[in-house]
Parts: C-alpha cells; structure tokens; sequence
C-alpha cells in the first residue's frame, strides 16, 4: 500500500462503511419508503429521507476518501478522475463512450426487469421507479447525480487503484471492486444485484478504456436519473 492513493486506515474506514451501507439504510429509517403507497402523503417525506440518506453516505464517504488522497499526496483527486478531456478527438471519444455506456446500462435494466420483473415486486428498487411530484424528481435527480460522480470515483477510482496495488493485478482488483459495489446495493433486494453487477462491469471497462472516470460519471448520473428526467419530460411534453 505504500504506494497506494491513501493509506490502509483510510482505505479500511472506506470499505467498512461502504460493506455497512445496506445496515445504514436500515438504521437511519431510509427504506419504509417501500411499504408506503406513493399516493400517500407520506410518500414525498418518505423519498425525500431516502434521497437525503443516500446523497449524505456518498459525499461522507468521498471526503473520507478525499482526505486520504489528499494526505498520501501521490496523486491528486483531479488526476484520479483523469479530469482533462484532452483534444477534441478525446472528447469526442469520451463522449460516445458515455453514450455507449448509457445505451448498454439501459439494455441491462430493461432485459433484467422483463426477465426479473415477477421477483422484483417486493424489493425497494421496484417502489421507487416513478416519481409522484416535482419535489421527489428534484430529490432523484439529486441523489442521482451524487451517485454517478461519487460511485465513480470512490469504486472505479479510488477502490480500484488500492486494490491494484495491493494485489498487483487489474483483473482481481476488477473483482474486488465489483463485489462491494454489488453487495452494497443490496438494501434494493438480491434480484437487482444481477443488473448492478452487470452494469458495474461495463462502467470499469469504460474507465479503463478511456483511462478517465468522466464518460461513467456522466453515464452513471443520467441512468440513474431517469426516474427524475421522465417525470420532467412527461410533464414538458403535457
């Protein structure tokens, strides 16, 4: 690890509360939101603590992580990222990237919710995929938005280049990072962990293609999105 982005502690304290998440989701009271009918009034208050839980955890665990790149100064956080397109080709490379991987992390959902759809019912993902009003889209959106840079730099950044210098191998470091990406979203039922893998994968091929986190950050963002950007297109169009 001495030639980690942070140290082991920090790299320690940001797995623990990475593996702990689902448990967090049930202490801080975040997924009651699934047993309550989104024509209740309850429903906005219910989305917007589970949005607020979900978008305080993410940005705790990157300055967490921040701090410890911050500390071992190998690299700053805007080289982790690979933060500068470049010429216009990288651009327009890492654009298409981002769509590709959009269009394939949408592939994945639909596939899996028609193959999967009969067992997702009682699962918290299944209760949240339409938002009720303009308050729970903004919510979404902003929780969306946390995940797709957070996820991204935390899991395929920084989890990623640790586990590549422990292990001194791209492929075990890939898996190492996928499982507790996988196994973090578990709070959203045992089904869904098929599609999150899935789509987990295609976001580290993403950044290890274009040796850059943005074009995964901005798919990432979008895809999980959607349910905020349907609510505002449905009422645009109406």
């Amino acid at each position: 690890m001495r030639t980690g982005v942070a140290s082991l502690t920090n790299f320690c304290i940001v797995l623990v509360l990475l593996i702990g998440f689902p448990a967090v989701m049930r202490w801080t009271g975040a997924l009651p939101v699934t047993e309550i009918s989104p024509r209740s009034p309850q429903h906005t208050r219910a989305v917007l603590r589970f949005c607020s839980v979900v978008t305080g955890f993410l940005w705790t665990c990157f300055a967490i992580a921040l701090v410890g790149i911050r500390r071992r100064g190998k690299i700053t956080w805007r080289e982790l990222v690979g933060a500068e397109w470049g010429s216009g080709k990288a651009v327009l490379g890492n654009l298409v990237a981002a769509l590709g991987a959009l269009l394939t992390m949408a592939v994945i959902g639909n596939i899996s919710n028609a193959l999967l759809g009969p067992l997702q019912h009682d699962s918290a993902a299944f209760h949240l995929t339409v938002a009720q009003n303009a308050v729970e889209a903004f919510a979404f959106l902003g929780a969306a938005l946390s995940a797709g840079f957070v996820e991204e730099f935390v899991f395929r950044g920084y989890i990623q280049r640790q586990f590549q210098t422990l292990s001194g191998n791209t492929v075990v470091a890939c898996a190492l990072q996928l499982t507790i990406f996988t196994l973090g979203h578990f709070y959203q039922g045992w089904t869904r962990l098929i599609p999150v893998f899935l789509i987990g994968v295609v976001l580290t091929v993403v950044a290890l293609w274009r040796r850059t986190l943005l074009p995964g950050m901005v798919a990432h963002g979008l895809g999980d999105g959607l349910v905020a950007l349907a609510f505002f297109l449905k009422h645009l169009s109406g």
